[in-house]
Parts: structure tokens; C-alpha cells; sequence
């Protein structure tokens, strides 16, 4: 008698259920994206504690990835890797995006932090130094300002050194909005640091 095809097994029957709702996802189904959610919040969210460790951030982070699943679920090619791994991957890269900007950051604030102070009788050249210190302070405090968006886009460019088309693929916002973001911030910059430009000039 001809052999009977294998029933599938339980793990293949999730992955076929996956790609339903992750297909569902990318008409826009609300409803399969909060069962994606469901189904691997848990495992994503481990995945972002691993790297930046167990505060709100890697929630934050575990955010921004599901927003990416719902902006990108139509880009997800199944023969290069499961959802679940595609799910991972995202949630990696970005809490390793967050990892650089926020490493980056500290290194800005410490770097301006340690700028030495001059002595009393300071010369022209220290008192170059402490504007120069200072400036960079008001930079930092410019850049604090700024909503997260905004701000991330700033330090991907200039510290990160990425081109804004590689901060859209990185970060999973049209270029469009990307270059809206970038040009906001500067405005706002501009406009914080008035004087500082005026100094300079």
C-alpha cells in the first residue's frame, strides 16, 4: 500500500498559522497584530532586556518593534527565515539601534563633562576652553529637549554617522518622515542655540 503523507506537526501547523496572521497584518488587520503580540511579547520582550536590561526602555523598545512588524509585514519573505526568527531579528535590531544611540549619548555627555576647568588666572586660551565647554553643555541640553524622534535621528546622523536613508532602514519610518524629523530638530536647534550660531559668526 503507497505510504500516507505525514500529518503536520505542532510546530509546523504554528508556523503556517504565523504567516496567516502576519499576512493578515500586512492588509492592515488590527486584530492579527494583537494575537502576533500576544503570542511572542514574552519572547521579544526577553530578547530586549538581554541587551539593555530590564528597565522601561526595553519596553519601549519591544514597541517600536511590533510598530515595525505592522509598517513592514508585507517585506517578510518566508524563505529566508520563520516569523518567529523574523520577530526576534527585529526586536534585536532595534534594541541594538537604542544600545549605540544611548552609548552614543553618554559619550557626548561625558565628553563635555570632562572638559577641565581653567584656573583662576585663566588665559585667552582657557577661556576658550570654557566657552567651548560650556557651548557643548547647552548642545546637550538643546538635545534633551527634543521629542525621542527627533532626537534619535540627530544622534543616528551625527554621532552613528548613518545617511538618512539608513536611518529609515534602521529605524522602520518612511525617509520621508525621516527627513521631516531631521529638519524639525534642526529648526529647534537653530533656534535654542541662537546665540551660540551668533558667537560663531
Amino acid at each position: 500500500m503507497p505510504a500516507q503523507d505525514a500529518e503536520p506537526t505542532a510546530i509546523q501547523l504554528r508556523a503556517t498559522d504565523d504567516l496567516a496572521l502576519l499576512r493578515r497584518v500586512a492588509v492592515r488587520d488590527e486584530a492579527a497584530l494583537a494575537e502576533l503580540y500576544d503570542r511572542y511579547a514574552s519572547l521579544l520582550l526577553a530578547v530586549t532586556r538581554r541587551i539593555l536590561g530590564a528597565g522601561a526602555e526595553a519596553e519601549e523598545v519591544l514597541q517600536d518593534a511590533f510598530f515595525q512588524v505592522w509598517l513592514q509585514a508585507d517585506r517578510y519573505n518566508p524563505s529566508r527565515s520563520s516569523v518567529s526568527t523574523w520577530l526576534v531579528l527585529i526586536a534585536r535590531s532595534r534594541a541594538l539601534d537604542r544600545l549605540r544611540s544611548r552609548r552614543s549619548l553618554e559619550r557626548a555627555t561625558t565628553a563635555a563633562a570632562a572638559e577641565p576647568a581653567p584656573p583662576a588666572d585663566a588665559s585667552s586660551g582657557g577661556e576658550a576652553r570654557v566657552l567651548n565647554a560650556e557651548r557643548s553643555a547647552r548642545v546637550r541640553s538643546a538635545l534633551d529637549e527634543l521629542p525621542a524622534e527627533q532626537r534619535d535621528v540627530l544622534e543616528l546622523a551625527f554621532f552613528g554617522g548613518l545617511s538618512q536613508s539608513e536611518i529609515a532602514a534602521t529605524t522602520g519610518a518612511p525617509l520621508g518622515t525621516v527627513k521631516t524629523r531631521a529638519l524639525l530638530a534642526m529648526k529647534k536647534l537653530r533656534q535654542a542655540l541662537r546665540e551660540d550660531v551668533r558667537g560663531l559668526m
